[in-house]
């Protein structure tokens, strides 16, 4: 993984109306008040139960059982933890290797578990002979994956680095059998060292497809060598076009929403080049108890286009320009022209496992509003200039993420902003991971707010941008997982994704 892709929703966080999900308001109107009870109260409520004569339970009464309940099921957790076994069981000799799997993007690891049954697959790398970090970084038409192998125990400094590049043409079958062939060919080097090596068998096929398989496992085309501009029709461009529509109907709300898309792009050592549209149209209907009725509507469009170059192996320089119309963000038309360059400290071949970059753009921008903003403004024109710090790396201890941006208008220092946001993973001891992320940004410059404000109803279904100055968001999660350090065993049975027989509602 890019350490970049995890943070793209941070870094455009201004285009979430056109990513995020239709929001389900918590109530059509205001709840009628009750009885002894408002909505919001913390009183006890006393009186007749709603069936029988028999009092009411008190709501804190309940709501203290229910936290006792909790921190029973949590004791209960914590003895099973500590009179569980204190270390590790004994591991024989020749048993068979014992593989931990470090994937958290690209890998079917369900399926990987399914297919390659010749290995422990282990919960915790600290109980493994081999721990595999996979990272995984995009291209113009293609993905590659880095597969470090990093031997432990017996395998300690034995460890070797593959790259397998899957296209993004490919089917999900065919990419993770690809990953399996891969995966499966840097386990060699370790298998031969135990019992199972009697097993292995090297085979080579002729002809037929990448992927096909043969006797149970997936080849690659011999012979198959790196096309250049010369060998490739498209000269290395790639086109995507995406069509998507979706419908959803109560008896008292529904929503549509049709999004059509269309790109293409180049990607060569030298060269990056992208070019594309995005149209978004999204509707959203209420009706309300007393009849009354609501309707929002929702519309975006953009255009882009840029090319980078490569400087050298830690330089790169940008141009692009772009196009949007929002109801969000209150433009009817806008238009941007802007330049870049950015270092990287660790050299650019090494992204997906190690990222330390400064950039720094200059750019103008053209905007046309809808409706007339706070500033008396039907259109203007600004330029502006910002800097970007970048920080991730992926170690089998876990990830760290670090990004700080700043920018302002070249006339106006003060109408500008400031981001930062972090997220980290670390894996304590054995089965006990800690993640913690948290962003804050300073917000001078929205200048396109509509001087009307936003109605309650604009509000409550996020029609509009609200004004802030400050924005924060954050947690932490911590995960615990003890007992069979073993997890070869794939059964799917009753495994529905909803819930399935044993969900409420």
């Amino acid at each position: 993984m890019t350490p970049r892709d995890s943070r793209d929703s941070t870094r455009h966080h201004n285009d979430a109306e056109g990513r995020r999900r239709e929001p389900v308001p918590l109530c059509s109107r205001p709840l009628p008040r009750r009885a002894g009870l408002s909505f919001f109260s913390r009183r006890t409520v006393r009186g007749p139960a709603l069936s029988g004569g028999a009092p009411q339970e008190p709501i804190r009464s309940r709501q203290r059982r229910s936290r006792r309940l909790f921190l029973r099921t949590l004791v209960l957790f914590a003895v099973a933890s500590l009179t569980g076994p204190a270390s590790a069981p004994a591991i024989e000799p020749t048993e068979a290797l014992r593989l931990f799997l470090d994937c958290d993007r690209g890998c079917d690891v369900t399926f990987l578990r399914s297919q390659i049954t010749y290995v422990n697959w282990v919960r915790d790398r600290r109980d493994a002979e081999v721990h595999v970090l996979v990272t995984t970084q995009s291209g113009g038409n293609s993905r590659e994956y880095t597969f470090n192998f990093i031997g432990l125990e017996r395998f300690e400094s034995i460890d070797q680095r593959l790259i397998h590049t899957s296209s993004f043409t490919e089917t999900d079958d065919e990419r993770r059998r690809g990953v399996q062939r891969l995966l499966e060919l840097g386990l060699v080097r370790y298998v031969l060292e135990t019992p199972q090596a009697d097993g292995l068998v090297v085979a080579f096929e002729n002809g037929g497809k990448q992927g096909e398989p043969h006797r149970g496992h997936f080849h690659p085309e011999p012979n198959a060598l790196v096309a250049g501009a010369d060998d490739d029709p498209w000269n290395h461009w790639v086109y995507r076009i995406r069509m998507e529509t979706d419908f959803r109907s109560e008896d008292r709300r529904n929503s549509q929403s049709y999004q059509a898309s269309a790109s293409a792009g180049r990607t060569t050592d030298l060269w990056r080049m992208g070019m594309g549209t995005y149209y978004s149209y999204r509707e959203s209907n209420f009706e309300f108890e007393d009849g009354g009725t609501f309707k929002n509507v929702s519309r975006s469009t953009n255009y882009f286009g840029q090319v980078i170059r490569t400087l050298a192996p830690h330089w790169g320089l940008g141009v692009g320009a772009s196009s949007r119309r929002s109801t969000y963000l209150n433009l009817d038309n806008s238009y941007r022209v802007a330049a870049a360059i950015e270092y990287n400290i660790f050299p650019y071949s090494e992204s997906s496992e190690r990222e330390f970059t400064f950039a720094y753009f200059l750019g103008g921008t053209r905007l046309d509003y809808e409706e007339v903003t706070v500033f008396d403004k039907r259109n203007e024109t600004f330029a502006d200039q910002g800097a970007f710090v970048a920080f991730g790396m992926e170690r089998p201890w876990g990830e760290a993420h670090l990004d700080l941006q700043y920018s302002h208008f070249i006339d106006d220092f003060d109408r500008g902003r400031i981001e930062f946001s972090t997220d980290i993973e670390y894996h304590i001891l054995r089965g006990l991971s800690f993640d913690v992320y948290a962003g804050v940004s300073r917000i001078r410059d929205q200048i396109y707010l509509p001087k009307g404000g936003a109605t309650d109803a604009e509000v409550l279904v996020s029609r509009r941008q609200l004004e802030t100055d400050l924005t924060f968001r954050g947690g932490i999660q911590l995960r615990y997982t003890f007992g069979s350090i073993y997890n070869n065993v794939v059964n799917s049975r009753l495994s529905s994704e909803s819930g399935g027989f044993s969900r409420i509602f």
